[in-house]
């Protein structure tokens, strides 16, 4: 698995804990070498220091994905370390809710920068690190709330669907060069994605957590889809099978879709409205 690239150098960002952790335990299974990258470096050394006791190789380094340099500093230390990577994860993120009413500038800012606009300096300061003429691999974590566009995650659904968009755009430019890059759109699984939740939609985190803990789909089950898809250089890994089928439904038959998801935003007000009345 994975045996095209041969350095075996890999960073994963939010690799303490959720997907970004299962992420990592997948490729220590494959023996690589792996940059655990966290705001949470306790967190981080821990993941790394469990890795070395089995013999593995693993580094944690502290990185806020909303700051430069952050990133600049981990690409000079990376360098010193392995030379580069073989393979980039950006997977670090917050979940939102909100209508767009409820989304104040300071909440939109926040997930463009922490959801998009990290992506985007994880490839712009960590792509030169890849093999010059390949074999290389980026995988950014996006959702399927960036296909799906459901009311009442505004902020949400446009930087995740940004991150989409930019890794649509990143793998045109980078295939001739062969470097892949993949787009990870998950749906509802268990992880701690609500402990970054806005609470501007108190009603809609009760619906978010009770679909995580119903997901029979878990984080190491969608780690797994990552290594797949890398493997076979896919661009979308849509772990969840009725995700698969609201993205087609959503691509062939659009207005019948969005008129779908038109029908549940008084639900969504009314649910709203008897949390604020409570």
């Amino acid at each position: 698995m994975l045996d095209k690239f041969k350095q075996k150098r890999v960073l994963v960002t939010g690799g303490a804990s959720g997907l970004g952790k299962a992420i990592v335990d997948q490729f220590a299974k494959l023996k690589w070498k792996i940059a655990v990258v966290d705001i949470n470096i306790d967190g981080a050394k821990e993941v790394a220091d469990n890795i070395n006791a089995k013999g593995g190789e693993a580094v944690a380094f502290f990185c806020d994905v909303g700051k430069d340099e952050d990133f600049v500093s981990i690409e000079k230390s990376i360098k010193d370390l392995w030379g580069g990577l073989d393979i980039i994860v950006n997977n670090a993120g917050i979940a939102t809710t909100g209508m767009m009413a409820d989304c104040t500038p300071e909440q939109w800012d926040r997930a463009i920068n922490l959801n998009l606009s990290s992506v985007y300096r994880g490839c712009h300061y960590w792509l030169p690190l890849l093999p010059q003429n390949g074999p290389g691999h980026v995988v950014n974590t996006a959702s399927f709330a960036g296909i799906a566009q459901a009311p009442a995650m505004m902020s949400y659904n446009v930087s995740k669907a940004g991150v989409i968009a930019l890794s649509e755009t990143l793998r045109a430019e980078l295939g001739h060069l062969n470097i892949g890059v993949s787009v990870i759109c998950p749906a509802f699984f268990k992880t701690n994605l609500l402990d970054s939740m806005s609470p501007t939609d108190e009603g809609v985190k009760p619906l978010v957590k009770k679909w995580m803990e119903n997901s029979k789909i878990s984080a190491d089950d969608i780690a797994l889809d990552v290594i797949n898809g890398i493997e076979k250089n896919k661009l979308m890994v849509i772990s969840h099978d009725y995700a698969r089928k609201a993205y087609r439904l959503k691509r062939f038959f659009p207005n019948y879709y969005l008129n779908q998801l038109i029908k549940k935003v008084p639900q969504i007000l009314a649910s709203k409205n008897k949390k604020t009345n409570q």
